[in-house]
């Protein structure tokens, strides 16, 4: 996951970018969106662009060859000044190098194949929340080159405010603690599958910097673990009071603790801005030399259908 030189860039937009990796829901939106252009690998300073045809777009990326690409989740009257707000879509941002937990032990601000994956099924499960909670129909997944992002496009919730689009957040993410967390339904059985997923992550390490949860108990969950796990999925929460003499205080400071590491497995400032903009579909991620690609299964996607052809020349 080398950068790409300027000239890996221009080959890339001059002979592999193809139009028809656009998505559809941004093809078809296309002259309402704002674009963004990182054209030296400091930023996306070329703001407030608009193109009315795709083959404007294709025009401009064969000549600059940007570092960085992005279109935004927004639609506006006027995107070249940014004016006329009409809607925006539900995005979440997962990516891998900020995971809260990771089991490869990469550096910070690294990645490599295994978190990715860790970052895939952290992205399966929200997406399925998404789909079978909030009974959305349009929700799509991203590669962006370092982990990936959902965007739903449902007219349900493109209207939605920030307020709202952090409830949501929450719910997905299983950030606040339900009033009852044994219920079997609705948001508490959500909080009850991603405490657990987060639990089960954890290293007695990490465990031991949860606030008021002393050593000896940390090291009776470590060893009791998968009775742990599965008293938390199955809502037998009170089960966890017998666990080294736990008290609800206690209990209490370690959920906080899980519902603050939860909060951690997307970036909650994505979701909020309706004015975000987000890597395109079909463009280069320079940083890394990886096509930031719309995901049609991501049960079996691999970065492998991600990597340009200059890469694989230049490694074959």
């Amino acid at each position: 996951m080398r950068e790409a030189t300027p000239e890996e860039r221009r080959r890339f937009y001059a002979e592999e970018w193809n139009k028809r990796e656009i998505p559809d829901f941004i093809l078809h939106t296309l002259s309402l969106r704002e674009f963004g252009f990182d054209l030296d690998g400091t930023g996306p300073s070329n703001r407030y662009n608009q193109f009315m045809t795709v083959e404007q777009l294709a025009e401009f990326l064969r000549n600059r060859a940007p570092y960085s690409a992005f279109s935004s989740v927004a639609l506006y009257e006027h995107p070249s000044m940014r004016k006329g707000w009409l809607k925006s879509e539900l995005a979440l941002d997962i990516d891998a190098k900020d995971l809260p937990l990771r089991s490869c032990g990469c550096p910070q601000g690294k990645v490599c194949e295994r978190c990715i994956d860790e970052a895939r099924r952290v992205t399966i499960q929200f997406a399925e929340t998404l789909r079978s909670d909030l009974g959305l129909r349009n929700v799509f997944t991203v590669y962006s080159g370092r982990g990936f992002h959902i965007r739903a496009t449902d007219d349900s919730i493109m209207t939605l405010e920030q307020t709202e689009r952090a409830q949501i957040v929450e719910y997905i993410t299983g950030s606040v603690i339900p009033s009852d967390v044994t219920m079997a339904l609705g948001y508490s059985k959500v909080f009850r599958e991603r405490v657990a997923r987060t639990f089960k992550a954890l290293s007695e390490q990490r465990l031991l910097g949860a606030r008021g949860v002393r050593r000896t108990l940390v090291k009776k969950l470590m060893a009791e673990k998968e009775q742990v796990v599965a008293a938390i999925r199955e809502g037998k929460l009170g089960k966890l009071h017998d666990f080294g003499g736990m008290g609800p205080k206690t209990f209490r400071q370690l959920l906080e603790f899980l519902a603050r590491l939860n909060s951690g497995f997307t970036d909650g400032k994505v979701t909020i801005d309706t004015k975000r903009i987000l890597r395109l579909p079909s463009s280069l991620h320079s940083g890394v030399s990886m096509k930031c690609v719309l995901v049609r299964d991501i049960e079996h996607f691999t970065p492998d259908e991600a990597i340009p052809k200059f890469v694989r020349e230049r490694e074959g």
